[in-house]
């Protein structure tokens, strides 16, 4: 199995003319709509998920980076975020270590709740990275509009 397809905006080698075209033909027409993100998804499990779906979706089309197809993970982002949050505000109440009695008498154990905590924190990154949310993702967002900019610059102006 070959390495996962670059957009045409983050690949750097040397590529045909013809090449190009016919990559930016393709990433054209995987291209879809918003129209399914405008309300968060019923399945979401509290206000919390909703809250933060309007959130995302917000500031995601300012940089125009998802569409129809990202709604689940999306989704599954603000489910781990409001379950996230849950734990948090359990685990603000307690202690990160518990005394549990034994026969042996009373050992301290972690606090079940830290895991929990940990489990939605790491499913979170896992979504943000698919929808992007990561600064890495934003980053080369913000690359492919700089260079399509310096682009029609270029073809305005000519190499000035």
């Amino acid at each position: 199995m070959g390495r996962p397809r670059k957009p045409l905006t983050e690949q750097r080698g040397n590529l045909t003319v013809i090449t190009m075209q016919t990559r930016e033909a393709e990433e054209d027409s995987v291209t879809t709509d918003k129209n399914q993100l405008k309300r968060p998804p019923t399945w979401l499990i509290d206000n919390v998920a909703k809250k933060e779906w309007r959130r995302i979706v917000k500031e995601l089309e300012k940089i125009n980076l998802i569409g129809n197809l990202d709604r689940n993970n999306l989704g599954g982002y603000c489910n781990a975020f409001a379950n996230y949050v849950k734990a948090t505000e359990i685990l603000k109440d307690q202690t990160y270590y518990i005394d549990r009695e034994t026969r042996n008498g009373v050992i301290v154990v972690k606090n079940p709740m830290v895991d929990i905590q940990r489990t939605y924190a790491e499913e979170m990154r896992k979504f943000a990275s698919l929808c992007g949310l990561t600064i890495d993702a934003r980053l080369k967002a913000a690359a492919v509009k700089s260079d399509k900019t310096r682009e029609a610059i270029t073809n305005k102006f000519g190499n000035i």
